[in-house]
């Protein structure tokens, strides 16, 4: 009782009323696995785990924790680490002209991305994990649910490995001259992306949104600001994300 009570004070505070009242009418439903319709939204939404989706829907698309606050003429978004699909469905939706690249290593968060973006004919959905490199990753659960698995590259052999893909081979493989928007919330592989093999694809790149998991891996934000200290840009807090406009 107090670990429910302490949770809903924490969504209080950082979202206010309505908040509580989304999550209040969301525990009602008798299917909460859905499909969820959401005003704006083109089509419904299949969640997979309840318990840790609903909270990033809410992020999503009640929060907007991904608004870019300025106006934004956009062709090309790169999505890493895009989960079952609810930020490459908030891109499709507010950009419905751009094309979209939607980066999932786990296979079973991959198959709900499939499913959530099927009909956007504008998503491109690729089960690699982002890395500096071409590699051969492995999928490692942190015991933190489906939205905190992380990679790390392997020598070994095994049926669940998944490639290791480098946003530069991206870019040329989908012919980009320029990144308008590169998500980033890569459970820790941050510290790595930032670490060495950016600077072709950072210059091309407006706009990232990132969160940073300092908690899980010490030196990611002194890696990713090392990174873009040579850049001039803006930077704007949006939850646990940190928008950064490049110029």
């Amino acid at each position: 009782m107090y670990k429910k009570l302490k949770y809903h004070i924490s969504i209080y505070k950082r979202f206010g009323l309505r908040a509580i009242y989304f999550f209040s009418i969301s525990k009602v439903l008798k299917n909460k696995l859905g499909p969820r319709y959401i005003a704006g939204i083109k089509y419904p939404i299949y969640l997979s785990n309840y318990n840790v989706d609903i909270l990033t829907l809410f992020q999503i698309f009640f929060a907007k924790e991904y608004e870019i606050p300025y106006n934004l003429s956009t062709r090309f978004i790169i999505d890493c680490g895009a989960n079952i699909g609810l930020s490459a469905i908030y891109y499709a939706n507010t950009y419905p002209f751009a094309k979209i690249i939607a980066i999932e290593p786990d296979k079973s968060n991959f198959k709900y991305l499939e499913i959530n973006t099927a009909q956007y004919k504008n998503v491109i959905c690729l089960n690699k994990a982002i890395w500096p490199h071409s590699a051969q990753m492995e999928i490692i659960d942190s015991g933190r649910g489906n939205w905190g698995l992380q990679t790390r590259e392997t020598s070994s052999i095994n049926v669940n490995n998944v490639g290791g893909i480098c946003i530069s081979d991206l870019l040329k493989a989908f012919d980009i001259d320029q990144i308008d928007i590169l998500k980033i919330d890569i459970e820790g592989a941050e510290k790595e992306l930032f670490r060495s093999n950016y600077e072709d694809w950072l210059p091309k790149t407006k706009v990232i949104a990132i969160e940073l998991h300092d908690f899980l891996n010490e030196g990611i934000s002194d890696n990713f600001y090392k990174a873009i200290e040579v850049l001039t840009y803006k930077r704007y807090p949006k939850g646990e994300n940190t928008i950064f406009e490049f110029f």
